[in-house]
């Protein structure tokens, strides 16, 4: 039975998204891809190994993402808000939110799984420095104090995200959220005083 490699990854990343690595069981993987044990293992050699190919197409897609959002707006700072807006409200839907897949694999696999946690620090690594590349371009175009780590800034931001997102699933309102978004933008500082 052939299949299409990218649905598959797709689905995988919906049942894994949902279930966890540890809550995902190969029979959800059948049923989920429409696949046999057997085509799964000749395709992916292992639920690990599936699962490191979602990690990797998750990252990549974040980037994507982010780089859309870069190549649309004019403002480095403006990209930044309008990719956080999208990780919160997605498809406009606060309630659409989910947990980072990487933040998310970090809190599961941390003491199982050395090659899975190893994997989503890199990814969140990866976005960091993603981050952090838009606010040298925003500190090159003065719209930043000039004495500002835009490396902390990365960092920075990217703890913003995950707590956002966590209060969003959790207590948060769209207005408090977009007033909190608001806020986190607000206090970059735009000059050296």
């Amino acid at each position: 039975m052939k299949y299409n490699h990218d649905e598959a990854i797709q689905g995988a990343t919906e049942i894994f998204w949902q279930q966890g690595f540890h809550g995902t069981k190969m029979r959800d993987l059948q049923t989920k891809l429409d696949m046999r044990p057997g085509s799964i293992y000749a395709g992916f050699g292992s639920k690990e190994n599936l699962f490191k190919l979602v990690i990797d197409c998750y990252v990549q897609q974040s980037v994507r993402v982010l780089d859309s959002h870069k190549d649309n707006i004019t403002s480095p700072l403006e990209a930044l808000k309008s990719f956080v807006l999208g990780q919160i409200f997605v498809d406009g839907d606060i309630r659409n939110c989910r947990m980072c897949l990487l933040v998310k694999t970090l809190s599961e696999a941390e003491n199982s799984h050395q090659e899975l946690t190893k994997l989503a620090r890199s990814g969140l690594v990866t976005m960091q420095k993603k981050f952090t590349e838009l606010f040298i371009e925003a500190r090159n175009m003065n719209l930043i104090a000039q004495d500002c780590d835009c490396i902390k800034l990365g960092k920075w931001l990217q703890m913003q995200i995950m707590g956002l997102i966590i209060y969003a699933k959790g207590l948060g309102n769209p207005e408090e959220v977009n007033l909190m978004i608001e806020d986190i933008f607000s206090n970059i500082p735009t000059d050296s005083t």
